[in-house]
Order: C-alpha cells, then structure tokens, then sequence
C-alpha cells in the first residue's frame, strides 16, 4: 500500500507538469543520492532559490539561475535540490544537481554574456567542477571558481533579461549581495522517510541466517585489485563469496565498506540474480568538511575507466544489503576525528558513519559501520574509535525499540581485546565483547576476545573485522576465508540462530 501511495504521487506530479518538464523526466531519471540535499538561495535575487534549467536547450541547457519562489521547503523540486561533493578531502566542494546527476561546471570557454556561466553537466568531477566556500560574517556563503582569468566570485546576473534573468556565473571580484547565497539543508537522505523503526513481530520468530561483512577497497587505494572497479565485477566478487545459490538464499544481510555510491544497484541486481528475490542496499557516504564552512560533503570514489574515458562512481562510503523486506534504514554520524596540525602539516580528517536497518517481520536489526583507521593522522591514539564504539552501542540499543535482534560488524580498525599483536589499544570493543557474543570469540580458550586474522599486512596479520550477535541468540558458526581477492581485507561470514 505504501509504495503504491508513492506511485500515485509521483503519477500526479508528473500529470501536473508541464510538457518540457515531463519530457526532461522521461529522458533524465532523477538519480538516487546518498548525500544530504541542500538548496541554493540568492540573497542578491530577492531570495530566491537557484534551479537547474533541465527544459533548456543548446548553450544554456541545465544552466543555473535563481527565478524560484517557494513557500516553504516542501515546495522545491528535484531542480532546486544539489548534493555537496569533493574529491580533495574538502579543501574544494562541487554540486551535483538532484535533477540530472550530474556536477555542476563552470563553462570557461563561453563568452559574452554567458561567460563562466554555471552548468549542471559534468558527468565527472574535474578542475571545472571545483567550487571554494567562503562564509560570510551573516551566515551566507560566497562560491568563488578557478576561471580563465584567475578565481572568480559566483554571481547572481539579476539584471539580465527574461530567460536569462538571475542566472549564475562566476565573473565577480568582490563580495556583495549578489555573490551572496544561503545553502538551506533540505534534510538526510540516507534515511527512509517512515519515521522511527517500526514495531518489530513479537513474539519474534525463529531465525536461522548468514551474514558476511567485507571491506572490498574499491574507493582510492590503488594498491587494491579493486580500485577502480565497477559495480558488475564487484557484485560478483560479493556473490561469488556467497557458497552455492542454496546458501546465498539464506543471507539476510551483507555489510560492506569502501564501497562507492554507483555499485549500490549493480550489487542489488547481483544478489537478486544469485538468490532469486528481491534485495535493497542502502548506502551511507564517508565525508570532509570544506574548507572555510561548516558544511560536510561526501567524498568522491577515484572514477571508473582510464584517462579520456573516466566513469564517475559517485561517493564512497559504506554499504548494508538485505532482503527487500527491509522497511525501514538510518544512516548515523559517528564522532570523528577534527581537522587540525599534525607534525606541522594541516589534516583533514574523515568523518566516519554507521548505519542501521530492519526487517520487522523477522524481528531482525542489522547495523554496520567502519571506524577511523587509526594512522598517526587520523586517530593514533583510539580515543574516536572508543567514542566511535560507544555510539555504535547507542545505535544498537538505546535507539532500538525492545524487540529485535540486532547482528551488528564491520571494519572497526581495532584488534581485540585478548589480541596476541602489538597494535593497540585493545580496549576499543571490551564494551562489545561485554555485552555481545563475537563470530570468532571462543576459538582460542588462552585469547577468547580474539579471532582469525582479517587484515594480512606485510609483517603481520591481524584481525579488525567483526560479527557481533546478542546473547539471546546462538553463533552457530563462523569463517574467514583467506582470500582477499581484489581487496586488502578477508570476507568474515557468521550463521545465527535465534
């Protein structure tokens, strides 16, 4: 009933478009966006938000250009939606336009009235894609892009006339009302919009399942197999690691980190093919905040392809499959490290996330997330992976309506706490390990709090990689498949039974 609700909307609204814009749907399928939405309003244009101008042809095809009135948030449209990006750990953002997908350019090779005029059609990230933030001692923002002719000021043209009035380019030198703009967040997306979990079946039923989590290294690491790889070849890498079709239809979750956003469906289409139903992956972005905000924008994964044919993968970030039973998903901001000087160098530090989902009718939760890395410029000393860890237990518990049976892993760049190795702190998952049983806890009766190996490094291998279950429930079994494939981590794949 819910999703048949949702198409009759979706048919209304397209019944009440106008031609141009229908057409401009039907050859432009709004993307799926994991970033939080935000709007662009022009103080200088009388407030009005910026819309992408998908009905234009030619020249000023998606062009941007501040002309929409609104009553309130809920009035806006997929042509006034963006996405924050950057592929430079925030020291530049880019817009990527909800309408069309794709980035918005600034056209430095316009002339005229139209010169540096701002575009949504970039289908990669580039130089000409690049934007700097600067805020304003009022709160707004000022977006200033590399030009032919050094670092411009985005400005709103109010005085052009008819079509062109209020449209964007970079041409000013200085900061007035013109070149000032509102960046209005529009809410997450990496949430369902049903509101809090629902209630779980009680009595909750009996449950016999697998679950698998990998970190498959498929964002920046070209040390990796799967660095540049696309969403096909990955879905089979995840599938393949499933057994026979028989045990890939008893999955009921898969976690998986270092993902990008464009392997989301490509992954979907894999399961479903390899169980014969329906599956959803849910995606949350890793992100920077940009330099000179204090806005957040979700990285960009290395493009697919080589030079002269690069393909965007869109974000990268963390990754939780289930069966399309699942009604209902959150995304959670973990506690990250800040930018700040280390050694004399300025860092920028990326800001980590946990996500959660159910399946009411099984009473099962399944939450994942990947923790800081814990290098000397991101977290030596675990202090964010300890706080990261306890938010995670809030996610599981003080979040979670009574009822569900929560399986929860991931990379959590720790070793355990009985752990043999001299990385450290060990203490980062002692909470966990309290309260929750561990897929590969008990293997050894000397180092109960430890496991199999995860992680093979050059000197040393250690384990970082987990499956937690509640005490309520048995771990009927647990592997670790030493073959990391195209990644730098080995797959962790545990069988529940409650």
């Amino acid at each position: 009933m819910r999703r048949l609700a949702v198409l009759f909307s979706a048919l209304l609204a397209v019944m009440a478009m106008t031609p141009a814009q229908a057409q401009a749907v039907e050859s432009r399928p709004v993307p799926v966006t994991a970033s939080d939405k935000y709007a662009l309003r022009s103080v200088g244009a009388g407030n009005l938000y910026v819309s992408v101008e998908i009905s234009k042809t030619g020249s000023g095809e998606a062009m941007l250009r501040a002309r929409t009135s609104a009553a309130s948030l809920a009035d806006l449209g997929s042509w006034e939606k963006f996405t924050l990006h950057t592929d430079d750990k925030g020291v530049t953002t880019t817009l990527r336009s909800e309408a069309n997908g794709n980035y918005v350019t600034t056209e430095r090779g316009y002339t005229g009235g139209y010169q540096n005029l701002l575009r949504a059609r970039g289908t990669t990230s580039g130089d000409w894609e690049k934007l700097q933030l600067e805020k304003q001692a009022d709160g707004t923002y000022a977006l200033k892009a590399a030009t032919n002719d050094g670092y411009r000021y985005v400005t709103a043209e109010v005085q052009d006339p008819g079509a062109d009035a209020g449209l964007l380019r970079a041409r000013g030198t200085s900061v007035g009302s013109w070149q000032k703009f509102q960046l209005v967040h529009l809410g997450e997306e990496n949430a369902s919009d049903l509101g809090g979990r629902p209630a779980p079946a009680s009595p909750a039923p009996a449950a016999d399942f697998r679950v698998m989590s990998w970190n498959v290294c498929a964002n920046h690491n070209s040390a990796c197999g799967n660095h540049r790889v696309e969403g096909p070849s990955l879905g089979a890498q995840i599938t393949g690691r499933m057994g026979t079709d028989a045990e890939a239809r008893t999955y009921r979750a898969v976690f998986l980190q270092e993902m990008c956003e464009s392997h989301a469906k490509r992954i979907e289409t894999a399961l479903e093919a390899k169980t014969g139903t329906g599956w959803d992956v849910r995606f949350a972005p890793i992100k920077f905040t940009v330099d000179g905000s204090s806005l957040e924008a979700a990285r960009t994964c290395d493009n697919a392809g080589s030079s002269g044919a690069w393909k965007d993968r869109g974000s990268y970030g963390i990754g939780l499959a289930l069966p399309d039973a699942n009604e209902w998903y959150h995304s959670y901001d973990l506690p990250s490290p800040q930018n700040r000087t280390v050694d004399g160098v300025w860092q920028r530090m990326e800001q980590r996330a946990g996500l959660c989902a159910v399946l009411p009718a099984q009473a099962l939760q399944f939450c994942t997330a990947h923790f800081s890395a814990g290098l000397p410029t991101d977290d030596a000393d675990g202090t964010k992976r300890a706080e990261q860890a306890a938010e995670l237990q809030r996610m599981v518990r003080s979040y979670t309506m009574p009822g569900y049976r929560t399986i929860y892993g991931g990379d959590f760049n720790a070793v355990p706490p009985d752990s043999a190795s001299p990385d450290t702190p060990k203490d980062v998952l002692a909470s966990a390990y309290a309260a929750d049983e561990e897929c590969d806890e008990g293997l050894s009766s000397t180092r109960p709090r430890d496991g199999r190996s995860t992680k093979p490094l050059a000197t040393r291998s250690i384990k970082i990689d987990y499956l937690f279950g509640p005490p309520s429930g048995t771990v009927v079994s647990c592997a670790v498949t030493t073959d990391a494939g195209e990644s730098d981590h080995y797959p962790i794949t545990g069988r529940f039974s409650f």
